[in-house]
């Protein structure tokens, strides 16, 4: 691709502010340090040759003292597509780069540093990392001719002079409240026309909203109060009128609902920024008597005419899947003629976006259901008929159409097509039976047949349907896939929930407590499994109708009672009428119960409806194993006759009982061991015994002359490090006198010897009371101020008592002259200093933070500082027992702080 730069850019601004500030109230927006918010930017081109798209990132980082604001700009994604002379698309999505199998690590993000005025004016912009450069891969049907495309950087698809102007209008629109349904135009140096449109998506801060939903539904029921627009909910006003404010992006589908479960009414649309939808229906018949009007009236109504259309074509309530396949093709063409005659209806009321987005999404439907008919005819129809039977042509529409940046990412058709093409292509491929294989086999064939959003796609769902077992075999064996999809993924929606999964999955791990504590019962009351503790417990949790229960009854019959306790919890969810509950009810060793309906609330049992898991557990309660029996396909063959592994349940118990059972072997160990530790304890303790009477009298004179010696330790050291203060003070007197500095001289010498009486006064002492030290450290760092010209302060927490608690005289003030003399001595006015006491029971907590220079290696070491040497070996000296003083130096990480933080801990009674 040859690369063009931005030329004239007509640049429309949506990010939509004009509804909060149109009553002219103060539009200005006061931004904290943390603060962020974050803007969808697209970039097309007017002949429609590219399509970028940038999620960018802006957080305050700083407030400077003179009122500029410094952000954090980040691509937090970027989606990229362009087409070649040959009108062969390329595409690439951060998001979703191209799979590297063993990356180690993320993908670097683009980020640079802006700094702008109060008034949103860009002062400053610089880079502080830069993104991996761009591999474009082909999105278009793959062709001969198709081969690997140039590498780009982000900053020459977006140069930062353009980054620049677009950010200066977004920030001073916020900051000044400008209205921002406008144009900007950006220099360029060569042609090209291209449309850039930019729109607020989230903040840390509550968002202006940017698109109104307003209307009147009749005869609305009384229990009919609430309505929902894209999972946020409004209250009906009491006449059944409404009006809601919401905040969308650039074409994004929001839906509106009301009403019960099984009952509700609902509608969907693409809005856009300043879009007003007004909705007029009658709630006794809804569907027929729905209307709209407002600028995006055309769009509803196009949504809503096209709803029965995607029904009829996708829901089998025709009974499509079972036509012959001339049928099946004649029914699809007359789908398709009554979709193309509603577009035709509103080509001039919608923009061509709309109509190309409604066109993508009815080509995944109509392919789906092709899957979907192909899957039920090699089955059911005609069993293991070979794709070369079918006519030619028919696989054509699936073969040819591009799944890769389709815009629909998250769409319901478009999902569920991806989940049937990986069948379909793992069939194709290997002229297997599909998903045959589960994980391995669908990773296979996903790496070997998508890039981009339908091969992470493929992998997350694969991922978690094999986590969803919790068997400790299948996770094991995932670890590398899951490491890799965590690196390799941007999509957080992805990997938090992979994360949370895997978390679950390795909750039941043998050996760990058992996960599952109590199960709460449909009466509301809760079982607690720990009532089972003393002997093996197999838990069997049935989200299935109980009939399948039916073959455990046997199986459960062969187990001695006394070997194994069986309880069978039944969801109330999949409950049918059965007779199988009362024969479980009469076993003597099993606990039937009936769960609350709602099994999500069940904490650490993950089952989807048709599954039945078997747990098993050891008699002090820890995890042996948990099994799946995954949902069947035709629930009336399950009733008659239910698909149990036997053999595999049956293991299952046997470990189960075997975990509380020893053999005579074990049982002889176990006696011999007793009887020697027994006999060891013995004479153990006729040893110590007469050992401990002749050894107290020498320990007790032991204790006083240790304790004698290190209190002559201590003021060794106090001799030491008294000198040594004395020393630098001295020094930095010198200094001050060697450069005509005769009146600050003068002032340090008097504060010194104001400070030395004090150390003096303290020299004989062990402890000083923390006032005194406080006040000795007050003093020199006045001192140090004339020097270094730094701000300090002292914090004491309400709970210190600095006249009754004592610590070691001079202990605080080599820490302090560490952070001055190696931290802020170069910063001049900006140094800053702070001492903050707290304490808790057991030790008194002093913290010493600067914004100095940093930490330096032999700082940290303590190889270089005498001061900080003194004071680890009075800490050494000092602590007793359990209560242990320490000293620790560390780096100042927060975001845009520099400095050194150390944290003295000193034992208190």
């Amino acid at each position: 691709m040859k690369q063009k730069k931005l030329l004239s850019l007509g640049v429309t601004f949506l990010l939509a502010l004009s509804q909060l500030f149109a009553q002219k109230q103060s539009a200005t927006l006061t931004l904290k340090s943390g603060d962020w918010f974050e803007t969808g930017i697209q970039i097309t081109s007017v002949a429609h040759t590219f399509d970028y798209n940038f999620n960018v990132r802006y957080e305050l980082s700083n407030k400077m003292p003179n009122g500029n604001l410094v952000f954090k700009v980040s691509f937090e994604r970027m989606q990229l597509k362009y087409a070649d002379a040959k009108n062969i698309w390329f595409g690439y999505d951060s998001y979703y780069p191209p799979y590297l199998e063993n990356r180690k690590k993320k993908l670097t993000k683009q980020i640079y540093e802006i700094t702008a005025d109060s008034h949103g004016k860009i002062s400053k912009l610089k880079s502080l990392s830069t993104a991996q450069k761009i591999n474009f891969s082909l999105i278009s049907v793959k062709t001969r001719s198709s081969g690997p495309k140039a590498e780009f950087t982000p900053d020459s698809l977006f140069p930062t002079a353009h980054l620049k102007q677009i950010s200066e209008t977004i920030i001073s629109s916020l900051l000044v409240g400008k209205d921002l349904a406008k144009t900007l135009a950006l220099s360029n140096s060569t042609g090209g026309d291209k449309i850039t449109s930019a729109v607020l998506k989230l903040a840390s801060f509550k968002l202006p909203k940017n698109a109104l939903i307003k209307g009147n539904i009749a005869n609305l029921p009384k229990i009919d109060s609430l309505y929902e627009i894209n999972h946020e909910l409004f209250r009906f006003n009491k006449d059944g009128s409404f009006s809601a404010n919401v905040l969308v992006g650039l074409n994004s589908r929001s839906r509106w609902i009301f009403g019960q479960f099984d009952e509700y009414k609902t509608f969907s649309i693409l809005l856009e920024p300043l879009d007003t939808l007004i909705v007029k229906a009658d709630a006794l018949n809804f569907d027929n008597s729905l209307s709209f009007a407002g600028n995006a009236a055309a769009k509803a109504s196009l949504s809503k005419d096209l709803v029965s259309v995607f029904n009829h074509q996708w829901v089998n309530e025709s009974n499509y899947r079972s036509k012959s396949l001339k049928e099946f093709l004649s029914f699809q063409k007359q789908g398709q003629n009554e979709f193309d005659g509603i577009l035709n209806k509103y080509a001039d009321r919608v923009s061509s976006e709309i109509l190309n987005y409604c066109r993508t999404d009815f080509k995944y439907v109509q392919a789906g259901t092709k899957l979907m008919y192909l899957s039920h005819y090699r089955n059911d129809i005609k069993p293991n008929t070979s794709f070369d039977e079918f006519p030619k042509g028919f696989f054509l529409s699936i073969d040819t159409l591009p799944v890769a940046m389709s815009g629909l990412e998250g769409g319901l058709y478009y999902g569920a097509y991806l989940r049937w093409l990986l069948s379909y292509k793992q069939t194709k491929l290997g002229m297997i039976n599909a998903n045959q294989y589960g994980f391995f086999a669908d990773y296979a064939t996903a790496m070997a047949s998508f890039d981009g959003y339908p091969l992470y796609f493929s992998i997350y769902e694969s991922l978690r349907k094999e986590l969803h077992k919790s068997e400790v075999e299948s996770t094991e064996r995932l670890k590398n896939y899951y490491e890799d999809f965590i690196n390799n993924c941007g999509d957080t929606t992805f990997t938090n929930r992979v994360k949370e999964e895997w978390t679950q999955a390795r909750l039941w791990f043998p050996g760990n407590p058992s996960p599952v504590k109590k199960l709460l019962l449909q009466d509301g009351s809760t079982l607690d499994l720990a009532k089972f503790k003393g002997k093996p417990l197999v838990l069997i949790v049935n989200y299935n109708n109980p009939d399948v229960l039916k073959s455990y009854i046997d199986l459960i019959k062969k187990q001695n009672r006394s070997q194994a306790h069986f309880v069978i919890a039944q969801s109330l969810a999949s409950a049918e009428k059965s007779t199988i509950d009362q024969q479980l009810r009469d076993l003597p060793n099993v606990t039937y119960v009936e769960l609350a309906k709602d099994l999500s609330k069940q904490n650490n049992i993950n089952l989807y409806y048709q599954q039945t898991k078997v747990f098993t557990f050891t008699p002090d309660f820890k995890v042996i194993s948990s099994y799946l029996i995954d949902e069947y396909p035709n629930i009336e063959k399950v009733i008659k006759e239910p698909i149990v592994d036997h053999q595999a349940i049956q293991e299952l118990i046997k470990n189960a009982i075997d975990s509380g059972v020893m053999t005579k072997e074990q049982k002889a160990s176990l006696l011999k061991t007793i009887g020697w530790s027994i006999c060891s304890a013995l004479l153990t303790a006729v040893v110590i015994f007469s050992v401990y009477r002749a050894r107290i009298a020498g320990l007790k004179k032991k204790t006083l002359l240790k304790n004698k010696i290190k209190d002559l330790e201590i003021k060794a050291i106090r001799s030491q490090m008294n000198p040594h203060f004395m020393f630098n003070a001295l020094n930095s007197i010198q200094s001050l006198i060697n450069n005509n500095q005769y009146k600050e001289a003068n002032v340090y010498l008097e504060k010194f010897s104001l400070l030395m009486r004090r150390v003096l006064n303290n020299s004989e002492k062990t402890f000083v009371t923390l006032s005194d030290e406080l006040d000795a450290i007050t003093l020199y760092c006045e001192l140090e101020q004339l020097r270094f010209n730094f701000k300090f302060e002292i914090e004491v927490s309400p709970q210190v008592n600095t006249q009754l608690m004592e610590i070691p005289g001079m202990i605080i003030q080599p820490l302090v002259e560490n952070s001055i003399l190696h931290g802020l001595a170069q910063k001049g006015d900006t140094g800053r200093l702070v001492i903050h006491i707290s304490c808790d029971q057991r030790y008194l907590k002093i913290v010493i933070k600067d914004n100095g220079t940093g930490l330096k290696e032999n700082i940290v070491n303590g190889n270089k500082s005498f001061g900080l040497k003194l004071v680890r070996e009075r800490l050494i000296l000092l602590n007793a027992g359990t209560s242990v003083g320490e000293l620790h130096l560390s780096s100042n990480l927060g975001e845009n702080e520099n400095g050194v933080t150390a944290v003295l801990t000193i034992p208190i009674d």
